[in-house]
């Protein structure tokens, strides 16, 4: 293994060890912190913490150009520093082959540490070998794993760019995000009359009777070939001899038509309230459009974000591959804000279980990727 390949692989495994799930990312962003000033890199941090519930906000730093493209438009690199569950007291396994796996009690952190890594490693080997580039821009986001929490409620007025990166996609080499959906989660609370289930229960309304008739007329899964719908959670009554008061349903919508999200949850609302009525039963739903959907136009445009990244894989003998996902990132909040956005390729699979896992071989790959993009004219 090459001394740099070596390098940036001790530091995706000392990112990895830290503990850092969602809303607790404070050592993730201290340990940067510390890191980028060796780099002569200050980065501020915002104050959305409070506002989300969080122990941490967003970083932000700024690299001024360098060389002959020091005048250039800058460029954004964008990951987040949270982890799912369970995602702490991790212990990291190189394995014979050069796989990196947990010991799988735990997720890796691939997702998206590997990102951090990579971004790390790949800047300090522009200064390093005194290459020209472009004012970069770095963004590590909170609460990138509950519905992009932290880039949604970044102040965007600091950000220069117009291209950004985020390496937040799994799969093959080369791979982007060429659509992400808009996501509506939403929760409805249907409250009933509760009675003695022995003695009165016709004079109950039971609250999880209305719930099973609404949630039966729903088609859950595949709404159509671009929506899905999911009720992942339902909680209701207390005791097994009262009719129940209260039920409680939550779940989301996710759609690559924007408006077929928005159709989706009104008829969701629709039938909740149909129940609840013929019933005599209060409803109320909560509802809330988490990120909004985008598309990468194939056809990229000389100097988008895609073209360049088509370039840079050029040059690694690798071409981009599109894939649509229905996952969600913090690129939807940057579309969304105006910027020309990519999630490209990152060095992690099975994410979201304990089966995660990396190579070394991806992750020097993926560096020198970053390299690629970080010094283009």
């Amino acid at each position: 293994m090459r001394e740099n390949d070596k390098r940036v692989v001790d530091r995706f495994t000392e990112l990895a060890l830290v503990d850092g799930e969602s809303f607790n990312e404070r050592l993730v962003a201290d340990y940067l912190i510390a890191e980028f000033q060796k780099l002569g890199i200050k980065l501020i941090e915002d104050d959305i913490a409070g506002k989300i519930g969080g122990n941490c906000g967003n970083l932000y730093g700024f690299a001024e150009g360098r060389g002959k493209y020091a005048d250039s438009e800058p460029i954004l690199f964008c990951a987040h520093m949270d982890t799912v569950s369970p995602g702490n007291n991790k212990k990291i396994i190189l394995n014979d082959g050069g796989t990196i796996t947990s010991d799988h009690t735990t997720v890796l952190g691939a997702d998206d540490r590997v990102g951090i890594a990579g971004i790390i490693e790949a800047y300090t080997r522009v200064i390093e070998e005194n290459l020209d580039h472009p004012p970069i821009e770095f963004l590590f986001t909170v609460a990138e794993e509950v519905y992009g929490l932290g880039s949604a409620a970044l102040d965007y007025s600091r950000i220069r760019s117009r291209i950004a990166f985020a390496p937040d996609c799994s799969g093959e080499y080369g791979v982007y995000s060429s659509c992400e959906p808009t996501l509506i989660s939403f929760e409805v609370h249907i409250k009933g009359k509760a009675s003695h289930a022995g003695y009165e229960p016709e004079k109950g309304i039971n609250a999880i009777a209305i719930a099973a008739a609404a949630i039966s007329r729903i088609k859950q899964g595949w709404a159509d070939d671009h929506t899905t719908l999911n009720i992942g959670i339902i909680e209701g009554g207390s005791v097994t001899n009262a009719v129940p008061e209260n039920c409680f349903i939550k779940g989301e919508i996710r759609s690559g038509v924007h408006e077929d999200a928005h159709r989706t949850i009104d008829l969701v609302e629709s039938i909740f309230s149909e129940e609840a009525n013929r019933a005599g039963a209060e409803l109320c739903i909560d509802k809330k459009e988490r990120i909004t959907v985008y598309r990468i136009d194939p056809e990229a445009a000389e100097g988008s974000a895609l073209d360049r990244y088509k370039r840079a894989l050029e040059k690694q003998g690798r071409r981009a591959v599109a894939k649509k996902s229905f996952g969600g990132s913090d690129i939807n909040s940057l579309i969304k804000h105006g910027m020309d956005g990519l999630n490209i390729y990152g060095p992690m699979h099975n994410i979201h279980t304990t089966e995660e896992c990396t190579t070394v071989q991806e992750i020097a790959d993926f560096t020198e990727l970053i390299k690629i993009l970080m010094t283009q004219p």
